[in-house]
């Protein structure tokens, strides 16, 4: 399964998918260059460090995790002391599943910059697959909190609420949620409130209408929580709808159910949504 990290490029920030509990045995569609001696690279500190970093990243997300490293050390030589080089160290070893150095590198990423966004939520990420809910709850406001539209940090501060036993929370926000054509967090939010009831025929069916209306993409990044959690398999998770198959814009209304207006409630701090 596929666990979605946020790192940082160069000022940008790129996701890149982690391995979870099952191998993934994926041909490579693009072959990393092998890690070259230090004078083939170029003498100016700041080009090199841009040159090596680039380098670990595609080897990360090559899943060549040995390449990755050499890259970082030598994008560190460089250029030492950056919150990039931290953070995409500890997205190699979260993939690794080397939880205490996966840790250890985001909270020095955020040591360095207390600012990084996807440091905070790859923080909250290990927390989370550890079962720390109380901790990585905080981490994922923290990020939401920069990230005010992000459906999935929205996604794992439900998760932190609904696993950890904050069941008022949990219930007050999944009775915000309104289907929107734009995100699969309802169908998952419901899915995920129906695995924990243990009601996995209804957990089913939300999850094949979001595999029915949304992006395979968009939907994985919701669906690896659930299979972290045991809730999803790897077989349950449907594959892409072919193009010809997806529904339109225009038919979306048949799709999903009747958007009704909420009433003018007082907001939840904590989500940024209504209260009930």
């Amino acid at each position: 399964m596929n666990k979605f990290l946020f790192l940082g490029l160069l000022g940008f920030a790129l996701f890149f998918s982690s391995c979870g509990k099952k191998e993934e045995a994926k041909a490579q569609s693009a072959v990393t260059p092998a890690t070259p001696a230090k004078d083939s690279l170029p003498n100016d500190a700041e080009e090199r460090y841009k040159v090596t970093y680039v380098r670990a990243a595609q080897a990360f997300s090559h899943n060549d995790l040995d390449a990755a490293l050499k890259y970082l050390a030598l994008a560190d030589e460089a250029k030492p002391g950056q919150a990039n080089n931290a953070n995409l160290r500890g997205a190699i070893y979260t993939r690794q599943r080397d939880w205490p150095k996966a840790e250890a590198s985001f909270r020095e990423a955020l040591k360095l910059q207390p600012d990084l966004p996807m440091a905070q939520f790859n923080l909250g990420e290990v927390l989370f697959l550890n079962n720390n809910y109380v901790d990585a709850r905080e981490k994922f406001q923290i990020f939401l909190n920069s990230q005010p539209n992000n459906d999935l940090g929205l996604f794992k501060i439900y998760l932190c609420d609904l696993l950890g036993g904050n069941n008022r929370k949990a219930v007050d926000f999944l009775s915000t949620l309104q289907p929107n054509p734009n995100s699969p967090l309802y169908y998952f939010s419901k899915a995920a409130d129906a695995f924990y009831r243990q009601d996995k025929a209804s957990a089913m069916e939300f999850v094949g209408s979001a595999y029915r209306i949304y992006p395979a993409d968009a939907n994985s990044t919701f669906a690896d929580s659930l299979v972290e959690k045991g809730y999803l398999s790897g077989e349950q998770n449907q594959p892409p709808v072919p193009e010809s198959t997806k529904p339109k814009a225009s038919e979306l209304k048949t799709l999903l159910p009747e958007v009704k207006k909420p009433e003018q409630k007082p907001k939840d701090e904590t989500y940024g949504l209504p209260k009930t």
